[in-house]
């Protein structure tokens, strides 16, 4: 049963692309969660795991996975340990050109590695456990860089992009999203947090109280949209009595990331056979902007 199990989640992976990138919903129940659950429930009959086919599958699945899904490194780590006892599994890994461990998420790609060379070498004893290593502390973690973004659901807003002529353009429906950048932020963080902000169960449709993402509304064909405007203050610090904003990126080197980051979302959304409607502010642009929404939820998020 189980190894059925594995079958269809191998299979599904390789078939269902189109709804991995845009349902993060349908590829984590239908397809993650399935080889998750089989994975444990096999944690100790490893000849039975060892024996499963399609490895080379379920490697590209998680390859895949870790990289275009930053957010869900938490839950693949429990399979990746899983794996790693395998010396099956981690040779499958290594002799598939396809799999990159810099796609593995970055606290487990040395080890991860380490065993999968070992894994092709005849004479090496199978090692009994695994370490999981430490978690970089937070101040490390903002110290990489970051990407602050706040969001909050609408049903409408509209943005004044041009203030002479008292132009405004608009959407309906969705979200509006505000983002900044501090030191040390890189273009590398941008695609993964676009694509968030889509799959992400951010957003409700016009006929339902349930949170669903952008994408899967689209994809049933219903309207949504994003406003986007740049917010250096979401970078601050309160030390006593004054808020400081030591920790912004460059104003520069923020006007790229910005750039990047709506053209991530544009590019991401452009995937889907109905794509949002994106209405973006100019860096330097009016910052002046009308919404309405049935109620305040609103969340914040450090990529």
């Amino acid at each position: 049963m189980s190894s059925q199990v594995m079958g269809r989640s191998g299979y599904a992976a390789k078939e269902n692309t189109f709804q991995f990138a845009n349902n993060c919903e349908t590829a984590e129940c239908l397809v993650f969660r399935e080889f998750r659950i089989a994975c444990v429930h096999l944690r100790k009959e490893s000849e039975v795991l060892d024996a499963l086919q399609e490895k080379d599958i379920a490697w590209r699945f998680l390859c895949k996975l870790s990289k275009e899904r930053p957010f869900l490194h938490d839950r693949v780590h429990e399979v990746l340990h899983l794996l790693m006892m395998s010396k099956a599994w981690m040779k499958a890994l290594a002799e598939d050109p396809e799999c990159k461990y810099e796609d593995l998420p970055p606290e487990m790609q040395s080890e991860i590695k380490r065993r999968a060379e070992q894994a092709m070498d005849p004479d090496a004893q199978p090692e009994a456990g695994y370490t999981p290593p430490r978690k970089a502390s937070y101040e490390a973690f903002k110290a990489s860089g970051t990407i602050a973004v706040v969001v909050q659901r609408c049903l409408k807003a509209k943005l004044l992009v041009d203030e002479a002529a008292e132009k405004w353009d608009e959407i309906g429906r969705g979200l509006f999203v505000a983002v900044s950048f501090t030191k040390g932020a890189t273009e590398d963080k941008v695609a993964p947090a676009a694509r968030f902000l889509l799959t992400a169960k951010l957003s409700r449709g016009a006929s339902s109280d349930e949170a669903e993402s952008v994408s899967a509304l689209c994809a049933r064909g219903e309207y949504q949209g994003i406003l986007v405007l740049p917010q250096v203050s979401l970078v601050s610090e309160l030390k006593d009595v004054d808020v400081r904003y030591s920790q912004q990126l460059g104003k520069s080197s923020a006007h790229q990331l910005y750039d990047a980051f709506v053209k991530a979302l544009q590019s991401v959304a452009a995937d889907s056979s109905s794509p949002p409607q994106i209405l973006a502010g100019a860096f330097d642009g009016p910052q002046v902007m009308e919404l309405s929404s049935a109620g305040p939820f609103m969340h914040s998020f450090t990529v």
